[in-house]
């Protein structure tokens, strides 16, 4: 298994809004204040697990330590939480007793369709891959349906992995679906590199109706959501940050203050197609200039005057190795990306990019020329400078965020499952 990375700082970064005290809510249901706690005790578990107590969680959030208790009493019964042995200290005394999500119980799926490869990882609460896989191919131009069968039949090879590791003894919460495209509430809408144009979600999902309810978002939403919450229901991540994503196209996620900038339809961040020289080459969009047709991964291939199928590494190599072509192809790219943050941060007032995909392979090279594009173009440069980061293992990010964004649900409303372990009981 591989455990997300954590934050230090994980409490301080949970909302304001979250910290709410069971004093003072006399205008509230009884019901509702008492799942606002159980979300809210849940969440601080979470965060520190391993580390937290039911002392610690009362006199963090004001909630009396009776009442805590009972909520923790609640969670380990549903079986989403589990106590570690105690730990001593001569200072306090008495051993006290460690929470933690329980591992490999709660579950989701996250699947990617891009085109190169389909992917498929199942994460727990705790943040843990438990189970994962990733098929090679080529699905430009391809045929969803064919497409989603063999995606299916992946998730399904996943799935068996994870029941063997866990036993079967799992609660499954369902699927998340990152596509590199734009995607509404009711429909596919474009995904100009898989050939994919105006196809209903219910028709695309079909091969997926026995993967319980299947949440479909764009694949740079979903990675900049894993960065930003590198745990399920922890915003430990960069607060405010954009995530530059890439393999053919090119796209983003915008994360301001941990929460996701969607914009008015849910298409926001499509800076590929932003066009940093109008004299520039053609994109595949019909546009000339366009970010895409500069460091897109077929386009900068192209512009390096490599063979069809070579990488974003096979240009860095062809560079480093004295192909003039494939050095201008770095530079220029380099400074396209440099020129479309600025107008990016310009606008958002967002100094912090992190780039991840094929983008990231090459990130060394096309950071150190987009640099000076920042420092001459960004207003508030001198004051606020603007930083390129390179995420790290970003190849699994757009499948983990999809896992993790079906996970929040639980977080959010752990009362909707415990609710059901105490009917279950009750009728037993």
């Amino acid at each position: 298994m591989t455990r997300a990375h954590k934050s230090s700082s994980r409490l301080t970064s949970l909302p304001r809004s979250a910290r709410t005290s069971s004093r003072g809510n006399g205008g509230v249901k009884a019901q509702s204040l008492r799942a606002m706690n159980l979300a809210l005790v849940f969440r601080y578990i979470l965060a520190d697990p391993g580390a937290v107590t039911r002392a610690s969680v009362a006199a963090t959030t004001g909630i009396t330590r009776a009442t805590v208790s009972r909520l923790v009493d609640e969670l380990i019964s549903a079986h989403l939480v589990t106590e570690l042995d105690p730990s001593t200290d001569a200072r306090r005394g008495r051993p006290a007793v460690r929470l933690t999500p329980r591992e490999g119980y709660a579950t989701a799926l996250g699947l990617e369709v891009n085109v190169s490869y389909l992917a498929a990882r199942i994460v727990d609460l705790s943040g843990q891959i438990v189970a994962e896989g990733v098929q090679e191919g080529d699905f430009s131009d391809s045929d969803p349906q064919q497409t989603m069968r063999a995606l299916g039949e992946l998730a399904d090879r996943v799935k068996a992995q994870a029941d063997a590791a866990t036993e079967g003894d799992t609660l499954f919460l369902g699927t998340g679906l990152a596509v590199p495209g734009i995607v509404s509430a009711q429909a596919v809408i474009l995904a100009p590199n898989l050939g994919w144009r105006d196809l209903p979600l219910h028709t695309l999902l079909a091969p997926l109706s026995h993967l319980g309810v299947v949440t479909v978002a764009n694949e740079a939403d979903l990675a900049a959501w894993a960065v930003a919450c590198p745990q399920p229901g922890v915003p430990s991540g960069p607060p405010s940050f954009v995530y530059v994503s890439g393999e053919v196209g090119i796209g983003a996620g915008i994360i301001i203050d941990h929460a996701l900038l969607p914009g008015s339809h849910g298409w926001a961040g499509e800076i590929g197609h932003i066009s940093t020289d109008p004299a520039g080459p053609t994109c595949r969009c019909g546009a000339t200039g366009c970010l895409e047709a500069y460091i897109g991964q077929r386009a900068l291939v192209e512009r390096a005057g490599l063979a069809r199928g070579a990488t974003n590494v096979d240009v860095v190599a062809a560079a480093q190795a004295g192909n003039a072509a494939a050095r201008v192809a770095l530079d220029e790219g380099g400074a396209a990306l440099g020129r479309t943050l600025s107008a990016v941060i310009n606008m958002l007032d967002i100094p912090l990019v992190v780039l991840g995909g094929s983008v990231a392979d090459i990130g060394s090279e096309l950071r150190e020329r987009a640099l000076p594009e920042l420092r001459t173009r960004v207003l508030h440069s001198a004051g606020s400078p603007s930083e390129i980061r390179i995420a790290e293992h970003s190849a699994s990010l757009a499948t983990i965020g999809a896992a993790h964004r079906v996970l929040q649900h639980l977080v959010d409303d752990p009362m909707a499952w415990t609710a059901r372990v105490e009917r279950s009981q009750e009728s037993a």
